[in-house]
C-alpha cells in the first residue's frame, strides 16, 4: 500500500521540473485512490494532474518587468539569513506574506510560519501569522510579534492561521487569513484541548475540508488584532469543501475578494478561483457564479487596483505551470486573461546574469504605490528543502 506523508515535500523539492512532471503523473493516479481513502496528505495541496495546465503565450511581451537581484540574495536564502529581499525565519518554515506601508514611512510584513520540526504538512495544523517591520519595502523585515497564533480556544478558528492577506480601509488594517473550523470534529486529547500531530495526519481530508476565511482587524501594525466571531467566507454556491487563499483590495468603498474553493460541478477536488464583493470587511461577500478562469486550476491570487488606468489586475500561481499568469478586469466582476498574459516566469534573474530556478515559486503579493503602480513583488520560494519569501522590485 502506498505510504504518502509530508516528507514527500522534501523529495519533490530536490527534483527538477522535468523529474517532478514524471513523478506527478504516477502520483496522480495513486494518490486519488490511496491517500484520500487513508485520509493522509498526498503532496502539497497545489499539486494536480499534468493535463491541467494553462496556455500562456510567452511569445508576447510581459506587461511588467522586474529588476535582477544581487547574488547574495540566493546565498542568504540557503543559509536562512535575513537580509534585503529575503525573509526567512530560522527554526520555521515560511510560506507567503502580505506587506503594507504605514504613515510613519515603515513597512509591515505579515507572514505565515510554522515549526520546521513538524515538517511541511504542519502548514495545515500549526501555522501562525507573524509580523515583521522594515524601513524599506524590500526589507530586511525584522520580526516583531505573532499577531495570530495557531490555536484560538473558544473561537470558530480553533486551529491554524495561514494565507495572510492585508488591505487597509478607513485607517484600519484588515488581515484576512484561513483557519480550520474544527469545533465538534475532535475529542479532547490533552490539557491544551488541541489535537495531536498524529490526529491531523490521520484526519487530513477532514481538516482540509474545514478550512474557512476569517478576518482580524487592528488600528496599529502590531495589533492587537481582533478576530471575526464567525467565518467571513464559507463554502456555498459555486464552490464546496473549502474557502481559502483570500486576496482582497479595498476600492471606492467596496472590498473585492478573489478566493479559492472546490468546483461544485466536479466530483473530485477541482480548485477554482471566484470573485466576491462586500461593503463591509467582515462581509457578507457576494460571489459570482462563474470562476475567474476555468481553463486550468489556479490559486494564490495577488490583486491590486491601478488608479491611473482604473483597471483591476490579478497575478496568480498556475498549478503545474512554469509561469505566473496575469488577469485583468475593468469593473472587478468580469475577468479575463490580460493581453500580455505572462506575469512572470517562476524564476529569478540575478545581477551576475544567472537564473535562479527554485523548485516552487508561488503566493505572489504585489505592493503598489499610492496611485496603484506596482513597486514590489513578493513570492514564496521553496528550493532544496528551504522555504522563505523573496522580494523582487518592478522596473
Amino acid at each position: 500500500m502506498l505510504n504518502v506523508n509530508t516528507n514527500n515535500y522534501e523529495l519533490f523539492a530536490r527534483q527538477s521540473y522535468i523529474a517532478k512532471y514524471i513523478v506527478t503523473v504516477i502520483l496522480t493516479l495513486l494518490v486519488r485512490t490511496t491517500c484520500r481513502a487513508q485520509g493522509n496528505p498526498s503532496v502539497l495541496e497545489s499539486e494536480i494532474s499534468v493535463e491541467e495546465t494553462i496556455s500562456i503565450d510567452t511569445a508576447k511581451s510581459q506587461r511588467y518587468k522586474f529588476q535582477p537581484l544581487p547574488r547574495i540574495v540566493k546565498e542568504q536564502f540557503f543559509k536562512k539569513e535575513l537580509g534585503s529581499h529575503v525573509l526567512v525565519d530560522p527554526g520555521y518554515r515560511v510560506w507567503g506574506l502580505s506587506v503594507i506601508p504605514w504613515d510613519d514611512g515603515s513597512y509591515h510584513a505579515y507572514y505565515a510560519r510554522w515549526p520546521e520540526s513538524l515538517g511541511h504538512g504542519a502548514w495545515l495544523s500549526h501555522c501562525e501569522i507573524a509580523h515583521a517591520e522594515s524601513d524599506r519595502p524590500e526589507g530586511p523585515f525584522v520580526f516583531k510579534n505573532v499577531v495570530l497564533g495557531h490555536h484560538n480556544p473558544g473561537g470558530w478558528d480553533v486551529s491554524n492561521a495561514h494565507n495572510p492577506n492585508v488591505c487597509i480601509s478607513n485607517w484600519t488594517i484588515n488581515l484576512y487569513y484561513i483557519s480550520n473550523d474544527l469545533n465538534g470534529k475532535f475529542e479532547k486529547e490533552n490539557d491544551n484541548n488541541y489535537p495531536s500531530i498524529d490526529w491531523f495526519g490521520k484526519n487530513w481530508n477532514l481538516v482540509r475540508n474545514t478550512q474557512r476565511i476569517g478576518v482580524a482587524r487592528a488600528t496599529s501594525p502590531e495589533g492587537p488584532f481582533i478576530r471575526s466571531k464567525r467565518p467571513v467566507v464559507e463554502p456555498h454556491g459555486a464552490f464546496k469543501n473549502i474557502a481559502v487563499n483570500p486576496a482582497v483590495a479595498y476600492v471606492n468603498g467596496t472590498y473585492v475578494m478573489i478566493m479559492k474553493g472546490d468546483d461544485v460541478k466536479v466530483k473530485d477536488w477541482h480548485r477554482i478561483q471566484l470573485v466576491g464583493h462586500a461593503t463591509n470587511a467582515e462581509g457578507p461577500f457576494t460571489f459570482n457564479e462563474e470562476p475567474v478562469y476555468d481553463k486550468a486550476q489556479t490559486e494564490d491570487a495577488g490583486i491590486w487596483y491601478d488608479k491611473r488606468t482604473e483597471d483591476y489586475y490579478m497575478a496568480c500561481h498556475v498549478m503545474n505551470s512554469p509561469d505566473l499568469a496575469l488577469f485583468t478586469s475593468k469593473n472587478g466582476h468580469q475577468w479575463r486573461q490580460a493581453d500580455n498574459p505572462l506575469f512572470k516566469k517562476k524564476e529569478i534573474e540575478l545581477e551576475d546574469g544567472s537564473i535562479w530556478k527554485p523548485d516552487r515559486v508561488e503566493r505572489p503579493f504585489i505592493l503598489t504605490d499610492a496611485a496603484g503602480k506596482p513597486i514590489m513583488l513578493y513570492v514564496a520560494i521553496a528550493d532544496k528543502g528551504v522555504t522563505g519569501n523573496i522580494a523582487i522590485p518592478f522596473e
